[in-house]
C-alpha cells in the first residue's frame, strides 16, 4: 500500500527503517529467529528507547503487539529481504509455531 505525499509512516515501517537491513545483511540467524518466535525482544524495544524516535506509550504499545504477535516484529525485520531470504524465514518460523505445538521437533537451521 502506497502512501499519500505528507502522510506519516507507520510504526512497522519506522521499526523496519531501523532493523531490517542489519537483519538480513548477513542471512538471516536462527538464533535471533527462535528469540523473536519466543518472544525475547528486549534488543529491539531497548534500541527503539535509545533511538528517541518512539515515545515511552508507543514503545509499550509495540511490545504488547510483539507479544501477543511477534509475526509483526518478523514481518518488519524481513522489510528489507529478498525473496530466498523471506521464504526460507518463512519456513524456519513455520518449523518453530510447529515446534511450538510439538516439542521435541525445533529443528533450524
Amino acid at each position: 500500500m502506497e502512501r499519500m505525499q505528507g502522510e506519516q509512516p507507520s510504526r512497522r515501517e519506522l521499526v523496519a527503517a531501523m532493523f531490517s537491513s542489519e537483519f538480513v545483511e548477513d542471512g538471516i540467524d536462527p538464533d535471533v529467529l527462535r528469540r523473536v518466535h519466543a518472544g525475547e525482544h528486549e534488543e529491539w524495544l531497548t534500541a527503539l528507547d535509545r533511538s528517541g524516535v518512539f515515545d515511552k506509550e508507543t514503545r509499550a504499545e509495540l511490545a504488547d503487539l510483539w507479544r501477543r504477535e511477534p509475526r509483526e516484529l518478523l514481518e518488519a525485520l524481513l522489510a528489507d529481504a529478498d525473496d530466498v531470504a523471506r521464504r526460507r524465514c518463512l519456513a524456519a518460523w513455520a518449523s518453530l509455531d510447529h515446534a511450538a505445538d510439538d516439542p521435541g521437533q525445533a529443528q533450524i537451521g
